[in-house]
């Protein structure tokens, strides 16, 4: 039965519960960030940092987070920020695209390398 319930949580990919900024979302960032414009950064954050594409993400995540944090400022972006860099694989992957679906963005490169 458990093997059961365990394989229809990994038909589904995503876990049930849906990612979204809070009902009421906050202004820009200091540098006038919006959130959609932090989501972009991150989804992008492999060619921005310029991350080779096959470095394990062991290596790459410091990297990454390092850039995230002097690029992203946006209050809700900063929070978003905090989540991905503690999720890893499909969990990262489903928390990056649910962002990406909220503010419009057609693609997100990081959540394409992290399913």
């Amino acid at each position: 039965m458990r093997r059961l319930a365990l394989l229809a949580v990994l038909a589904v990919g995503c876990s049930p519960w849906k990612y979204t900024v809070t009902n009421e979302p906050s202004g820009p960032g200091p540098s006038g960030q919006t959130y959609k414009q932090a989501v972009k950064v991150m989804c992008d954050v492999d060619h921005l940092a310029a991350l080779e594409a096959d470095e394990p993400d062991e290596l790459a995540d410091p990297k990454r987070f390092t850039y995230l944090d002097q690029a992203v400022d946006n209050p809700d972006g900063i929070y978003l920020r905090t989540l991905l860099s503690v999720k890893f694989g499909e969990d990262r992957a489903c928390l990056l695209r649910d962002a990406q679906h909220e503010v419009g963005l057609e693609a997100c490169a990081l959540a394409d390398r992290s399913q």
